[in-house]
């Protein structure tokens, strides 16, 4: 069993990552593509399906041929990708226009003309809402960002591709089907459609809720579990892809959810912090729980039997680095050569180093392109906050890390309040890799935060180890978490927790009396 191998697809917003995974989760090797992502107006966030396609086929071969394993010992392959994607197709498969990215929230007034009418309770229809939350267990926010608005933003703006459309898709549907000739989606992606009744397990699409999106049954894809298999592998996709034909193609699910397998946090009550591109802290449980308010509730797991997914989703963490690496201190060959460092990343986790906590009283808040948990507000934005004469680069650097941390800190104790307290999380993705960032985290949460190995893998060794439990590897769910090590564990420092209990009371006060601004400042930029 030792030399039988599954490709785990980490596609996430900017890149897609094919890594080869023993069926024991261990990692072999990893190759990786980039594409772009158009932000033609404010509000606005668009990728192209057939770029993502182009990058799943190049990073299968390239990974194979780098292994040279025998594509006969390579058991099924399996998907981790972003979610909220939107791709409209043909009876061919053939996307009818660009991607809506999930950060894409320019369907936020339809929503609100179309779907929130009046009477409305805090900006929602109380009937709807009712109904979205007896047969669902949660509703669409205020963003626009949902598969609903944006369907409905096609009707009203592109009538003949939305007449024309055959299929919605998600991102991972579309890479199935090309894999597959299949249309079919996974129950955590569905499930945040808004358009599926969970009741009892049951996990069908709504008529009468499909009607709120002007669509049927028929346009969506079939739903099954995250473990079941979606399909063989079709000879032309062999020929793309350098697999064998008939190979399994593993449902898989959304980052989301994957990323809450590989984080070994996978018990009743266990919560972790995904620190990518977009953040979350998320758990399994039982029950099901929402708060509206702050846009947190449950969504799909991966083991829908059992489990709903707790989640309270921040749509910018990691990204802000990127922001902060690329627009504000983009010298970055100049930084390297006066550090003599070859990893730009080092010298930020320095840089926060030398700043000390509280970034001398400087604030960060990380809502760069509007917040869903714990904000639910498409209108507010990023800054910097008490800047004065006496910061530096160091400061910024420091107040951005900290900043992204408050902001976790007030999810999860949205998540905290549904459920009950935690006295430890797991952390995930790219930004744990951080030794100084994990830090920040225990002391601002005041919890013990416990690093995953190899944290930027997290999603796809979760993935992967569920669809070696498909293909009979691993017997059971539970049997995940013992592939799935620590590699160190951070404890809260008590020297900072007066600093940070006031910075974030502050950090919350700052949208409080801000809110109306955000509002008159982006309200018509973004209807423009």
């Amino acid at each position: 069993m030792s030399n039988k191998y599954i490709i785990a697809h980490d596609m996430g917003t900017s890149a897609d990552k094919a890594i080869i995974i023993s069926v024991k989760g261990e990692i072999i090797d990893i190759a990786k593509k980039q594409y772009p992502l158009h932000n033609l107006k404010p509000g606005y966030a668009e990728q192209d399906p057939n770029e993502w396609w182009e990058a799943v086929c190049e990073t299968t071969r390239s990974v194979i041929k780098k292994t040279a394993i025998n594509p006969k010992d390579i058991v099924g392959m399996t998907f981790s990708t972003q979610t909220q994607c939107l791709v409209p197709v043909d009876k061919n498969g053939n996307p009818l226009r660009n991607a809506f990215s999930w950060l894409d929230g320019r369907s936020a007034e339809i929503v609100r003309q179309k779907l929130w009418t009046v009477p409305r309770i805090k900006g929602y229809n109380v009937f709807r809402l009712l109904k979205f939350l007896i047969k669902t267990g949660g509703a669409p926010g205020h963003t626009g960002k949902e598969q609903i608005g944006k369907i409905l933003w096609m009707q009203k703006y592109e009538p003949h591709l939305f007449k024309n459309t055959y299929k919605f898709l998600d991102a991972k549907d579309f890479l199935i089907y090309k894999l597959t000739g299949n249309f079919v989606t996974s129950v955590d992606l569905a499930v945040i459609w808004w358009l599926l009744n969970t009741r009892k397990n049951k996990n069908k699409w709504d008529d009468s809720l499909c009607k709120y999106a002007n669509i049927t049954q028929n346009q969506l894809c079939e739903v099954k579990p995250s473990a079941s298999i979606a399909g063989y592998l079709t000879e032309e996709a062999s020929r793309a892809t350098g697999l064998l034909s008939g190979t399994p193609i593993i449902n898989g699910a959304g980052d989301l959810a994957s990323a809450a397998l590989g984080s070994g946090a996978i018990d009743e009550g266990e919560l972790h912090i995904s620190l990518g591109t977009s953040g979350w802290v998320a758990g399994h449980f039982s029950k099901r729980k929402i708060d509206l308010n702050h846009y947190t509730g449950c969504i799909g797991s991966t083991y829908p039997e059992k489990y709903f997914l707790a989640m309270a989703h921040q749509e910018t963490a990691g990204i802000c680095l990127e922001w902060l690496k690329n627009k504000i201190l983009y010298h970055e060959q100049q930084l390297m050569e006066e550090w003599q460092r070859e990893n730009i990343y080092e010298i930020l986790d320095e840089l926060a180093v030398k700043a000390g906590p509280g970034a001398h009283g400087l604030i960060f808040t990380p809502w760069m392109f509007g917040e869903r948990s714990p904000l639910d507000d498409d209108f507010v934005r990023a800054g910097l906050y008490n800047v004065s004469l006496d910061h530096s680069r160091e400061h910024i650097v420091r107040a951005v890390f900290e900043g992204i941390a408050f902001n976790t800190r007030w999810a999860m104790e949205i998540i905290e309040n549904l459920y009950s307290e935690v006295d430890h999380l797991n952390i995930i993705g790219g930004g744990a890799k951080s030794d100084i960032w994990c830090q920040i985290f225990a002391d601002v949460l005041n919890k013990k935060i416990n690093r995953v190995a190899e944290p930027q893998q997290a999603a796809a060794r979760g993935i992967a180890l569920l669809a070696s439990m498909t293909l009979g590897y691993i017997e059971s769910f539970y049997d995940i978490k013992k592939y799935i090590k620590i590699d160190r564990t951070f404890y809260p420092n008590n020297e900072n927790r007066k600093l940070y209990d006031y910075m974030f009371k502050e950090f919350k006060n700052l949208y409080k009396q801000n809110k109306s601004w955000f509002k008159r400042m982006n309200k018509e930029r973004m209807r423009s």
